[in-house]
């Protein structure tokens, strides 16, 4: 498996979800070797997982290969003109030689190897030049250890999948965790938007978190229904019996947003239904947990509506502290826009959080024991909201119902439906 980020350090549900299918892969006797461009150390082990660090682990590249990583690492022109993220010739004339002074090479490599790992990763600015290397380093590692198949999640991985099945010539299966549509609607960025198309259809095969998300490969991109497979995403259940009891030391509601301030998750309807919420209900606090390019436009919205002091703002929250909010929270509201899936949801019933989502999302088609709105009918929404925090039995039998619907949605049955499509796409 290829990954872009690995707990504990997330930015967000795809490094979940990446240990969920992980770790249940090898729970059942599958053996896992799960490469990211940089490991920190601290990451959770599990059985028959090992987590491999493709820019750091510099003993398992030889001298010519660290002499193309490390050019690439100092020199970012370099990558962009070896190879191209969704070329149809990608590395079909690789070459070793991507620097015409050796000794300039060989000094480079030796700095690189005292100093700097190969890869950081992460989501900066450097992020499509880090992709590229990426690519080229899984070009590489993919040589290093017998393997059946290739399983890539999420497009900054595409271009490492693809690099790794054209080295080895072994099956690729990418996983959509969301597309450009989702992520920016209408308004993509090419580049992405290319490289997903491009992948899709060299892929072996497609497996998506939704059957919301596979029509959109088939309308958007123009794929095949037969090779795309929808996998629902799960939850790891790992708490105390106690876990439906509240922790709050405030007498109001608390009505909780948790999740990237984007676009993509619709916090502008969250603001405004909250603005009819307290049209007609005054001891409720809104919190935004999380961050994203809307964070300040949030911060400025609900001041202008009048409601700012009703507001609160925790920014990136650690896994603790998120499960900690979740204790204190009456009501947890994801309206996203489009949401292939949306793991939150599940975290919230499991700790009996009471939970509307909008029906344009894929975990809606896996949990009954909630309010489904439309993220676009603000009126209904905002009424939902208050029927939850006036009607104490609806808001215990969300509790108690949710919580136990989401303790049989478990990541060993995504497993379970991805060995059936392993195999059936390799015909065995």
């Amino acid at each position: 498996m290829i990954g872009w980020e690995y707990p504990p350090q997330i930015t967000g549900g795809l490094a979940v979800a990446c240990e969920g299918i992980a770790a249940s892969v090898g729970r059942k006797g599958n053996s896992v070797r799960f490469m990211v461009p940089r490991l920190h150390g601290n990451e959770p082990a599990h059985r028959n997982v090992e987590l491999i660090d493709a820019g750091s682990r510099v003993q398992l590249y030889t001298d010519e290969e660290l002499r193309v990583l490390h050019t690439l690492a100092v020199q970012d022109h370099a990558a962009r003109e070896v190879f191209s993220a969704y070329g149809s010739n990608q590395f079909k004339d690789f070459s070793f030689q991507t620097s015409e002074n050796v000794d300039q090479a060989d000094h480079l490599r030796r700095a690189y190897n005292r100093e700097l790992p190969l890869l950081r990763g992460g989501y900066g600015d450097w992020i499509y030049q880090e992709i590229e290397r990426y690519a080229h380093a899984c070009y590489f590692m993919s040589t290093k250890f017998p393997l059946d198949l290739i399983h890539a999640h999420d497009w900054m991985t595409f271009p490492a999948g693809l690099a790794a099945h054209v080295a080895t010539g072994k099956p690729l299966f990418v996983h959509v965790h969301a597309t450009e549509f989702d992520r920016s609607g209408d308004k993509v960025n090419q580049y992405v938007y290319d490289l997903e198309r491009h992948t899709f259809h060299r892929a072996t095969g497609i497996l998506t978190v939704s059957n919301y998300t596979k029509n959109i490969l088939i309308e958007r991109y123009g794929i095949p229904a037969s090779k795309i497979f929808p996998v629902h995403n799960a939850v790891e259940f790992q708490f105390p019996s106690n876990i439906l009891q509240r922790n709050k030391k405030i007498r109001d509601h608390i009505v909780l947003f948790l999740g990237r301030i984007t676009f993509q998750k619709g916090p502008d309807y969250f603001v405004r239904a909250a603005r009819i919420v307290l049209e007609q209900m005054q001891n409720v606090r809104f919190v935004m947990a999380g961050t994203g390019d809307m964070y300040s436009r949030m911060i400025e919205f609900a001041a202008d509506l009048g409601i700012g002091k009703y507001f609160h703002y925790t920014g990136f929250l650690a896994r603790e502290q998120v499960k900690r909010l979740y204790s204190m929270s009456d009501l947890y509201v994801m309206p996203s826009v489009s949401e292939p899936f949306g793991i939150s949801p599940l975290e919230a019933m499991m700790h009996g959080v009471p939970t509307i989502v909008s029906k344009q999302s894929g975990v809606s088609e896996v949990i009954q024991n909630c309010i489904k709105v439309d993220f676009w009918n603000v009126d209904e929404l905002a009424e939902q909201i208050l029927n939850v925090l006036r009607d104490q039995e609806l808001k215990q039998n969300m509790q108690e119902e949710g919580h136990r619907e989401v303790r049989a949605i478990s990541w060993d049955s995504t497993a379970e439906k991805l060995e059936q499509i392993y195999s059936q796409v390799l015909g065995k």
